[in-house]
């Protein structure tokens, strides 16, 4: 889960500053595993797959991108509450947090695994009809997140301006805004990509290993304090 570190607010960020820290966001393996997706969808692919395209673009998605991004949420946030050019934004905004079910952490929490007293999914992805299963993922690559990507990449070829940077960042918070509306759509659906895979033997012997030094006394790390090395590498 490779992070994308900054230790600048982007608001804070010069144009050049910006543009680099945005530039891997907008180039994530995500936009491709996408494209692969549609692809698959397009050839009307049967269910086994379509559920590996789906798989590569959940991962791409819940560990590479949305990480990425959380941690500037209240910093986006800020920057839309301070600007009334951005009020169409905050409204969208304001119609996720409404049906939000989960706090940030809570969110982080899920993608690592989850703990105990969190709210459950409703929906179980592997349940799903073939038919249902295949609406889901046309909505899933149909998100405005990968077309407000396209607006970003525009923006990111022409000259760097003053201009150009004022319509770099808005496009960027749609951008945000679209990622947030994408996690809230998947908050409902429970999907393990590791589910119904078979563990390899050198992985269930370093399993088992990592185990045994747990248990001779070796150092483990309990959810907070991974939170809090996320938070602090943000």
């Amino acid at each position: 889960m490779p992070l994308n570190k900054t230790k600048l607010s982007l608001t804070d960020m010069t144009p050049v500053q910006f543009r680099e820290w945005l530039r891997p966001i907008v180039n994530e393996a995500l936009f491709a595993d996408r494209d692969e997706l549609l692809t698959l969808l397009a050839q009307n692919v049967d269910r086994e797959t379509l559920t590996e395209g789906f798989r590569a673009v959940f991962e791409a998605y819940s560990y590479d991108l949305a990480f990425d991004l959380d941690v500037h949420e209240a910093c986006v946030l800020t920057a839309l509450e301070a600007h009334e050019e951005f009020g169409h934004l905050k409204q969208r905004v304001v119609a996720v947090q409404s049906e939000r079910k989960t706090s940030a952490t809570g969110r982080i929490a899920r993608r690592l695994g989850g703990i105990p007293d969190m709210p459950m999914p409703t929906i179980r992805v592997t349940a799903l009809s073939d038919d249902e299963f295949r609406t889901f993922a046309e909505t899933l690559v149909n998100s405005e997140l990968f077309a407000d990507r396209e607006r970003v990449v525009k923006l990111m070829k022409e000259p760097t301006s003053v201009a150009n940077h004022l319509q770099l960042q808005s496009a960027f918070y749609e951008f945000f805004v679209c990622h947030l509306e994408l996690e809230q759509f998947l908050e409902a659906y429970e999907y393990d990509p590791d589910e119904g895979l078979e563990i390899h033997p050198e992985v269930a012997e370093e399993l088992e290993r990592s185990i045994a030094d747990v248990k001779a006394g070796g150092e483990t790390y309990s959810l907070e304090e991974v939170f809090a090395e996320f938070e602090k590498e943000g």
